[in-house]
């Protein structure tokens, strides 16, 4: 049974195309690519992930909703994080948005991949539960995407 993962990041398709290739090879994956928080919450919706990987600097798409709060925000860092509050959702912590959670998300399941620097956010990552993340920086190995998947999912059960 593939893992089925699902990576919520604005510019995977061009800068981290290099994390990929290995994510991809080999067919271990069912992997699914969301470049906003309303593509996410699409997929998120009508389907369960073994995998759930989000970057925090995240636009918001075309929901009026995390449109919304992303103007709100302002601008500098507050405005680049609204993947943090997209994983409020999610985890059911806070939801003034139209649609639930899906109730199989759990922050074991989830991990942060991102730009910002880990000691600024990891407060906020483990008051909701979340123990997986890495931060983005120049020289990565290209197979830290497969390895963080491996590690959240070591052996996936199927949620379907």
């Amino acid at each position: 049974m593939r893992t089925k993962v699902l990576w919520i990041e604005d510019s995977a398709k061009f800068e981290l195309s290099n994390l990929m290739g290995p994510a991809l090879f080999g067919g271990r994956y069912d992997f699914h690519l969301a470049d906003d928080v309303t593509t996410a919450v699409d997929f998120l919706l009508v389907k369960a992930f073994d995998v759930i990987l989000v970057d925090i600097r995240l636009p918001p798409g075309i929901d009026p909703f995390w449109n919304d709060l992303y103007q709100k925000a302002g601008l500098g860092k507050v405005h680049d994080q609204l993947g943090i509050k997209f994983l409020h959702w999610l985890l059911a912590v806070e939801n003034s948005y139209k649609h639930q959670p899906p109730a199989w998300v759990d922050p074991t399941r989830i991990g942060v991949f991102t730009v910002e620097s880990l000691k600024e956010i990891e407060k906020k990552l483990l008051e909701l539960g979340i123990t997986h993340s890495i931060q983005k920086t120049a020289g990565l190995p290209d197979t830290t995407l497969v390895d963080m998947i491996e590690e959240i999912c070591p052996n996936p059960q199927g949620l379907d």
